[in-house]
């Protein structure tokens, strides 16, 4: 499914990326996690942000590309990324891909996935400067192809994100 957001020159803003991420995920039939209101750090909002500045879905391999743009094309914090990690939601998951995948899964998904991958790489070492993990609310209101020209992100292109085998996981744990 082609998402509008996974166009290089996209004009929604990342507000109506976001949405439409949402929208995906509700067609998906998986469940829209969000946060608290108190929360100090939002880190729904920052990691479905990612999701909509480079443009990915939520397959197993999208998120795994996606691990690469937030590791070496933000500005991430390893507080918030340990903070993400201790979501109950997270926590699940990544049970299920080991009890259903095996602990071997993941070195074997990311050496599947190398082409993307290393793409991603290449492409972060051509931004302009790295992208805010911790996107200022304004951003939200600025459309895609401005933030991309801006940071100098060049999303993958259809054929680069589509991974060469796809894995089969029951989401039933993320599923509305």
């Amino acid at each position: 499914m082609e998402l509008i957001y996974q166009s290089q020159n996209s004009q929604q803003t990342l507000r109506e990326a976001i949405e439409e991420y949402h929208r995906y995920l509700t067609h998906i039939g998986r469940k829209i996690l969000t946060d608290s209101s108190d929360a100090e750090n939002p880190v729904w909002l920052y990691h479905d942000a990612t999701h909509a500045i480079f443009g990915h879905d939520t397959t197993i391999e999208g998120e795994a590309t996606l691990d690469f743009w937030v590791f070496f094309g933000s500005d991430f914090s390893w507080k918030v990324l340990w903070e993400y990690q201790q979501i109950p939601e997270i926590k699940e998951l990544s049970r299920a891909v080991v009890g259903q995948l095996g602990i071997s899964f993941i070195p074997k998904l990311y050496w599947r996935n190398r082409k993307a991958l290393w793409q991603v790489i290449k492409n972060t070492r051509k931004m302009h400067k790295k992208w805010p993990f911790e996107p200022p609310t304004e951003f939200l209101d600025r459309t895609l192809a401005d933030l991309r020209q801006e940071f100098g992100i060049t999303l993958l292109t259809s054929e680069q994100r589509t991974p060469s085998q796809v894995t089969h996981f029951d989401y039933s744990i993320v599923s509305a």
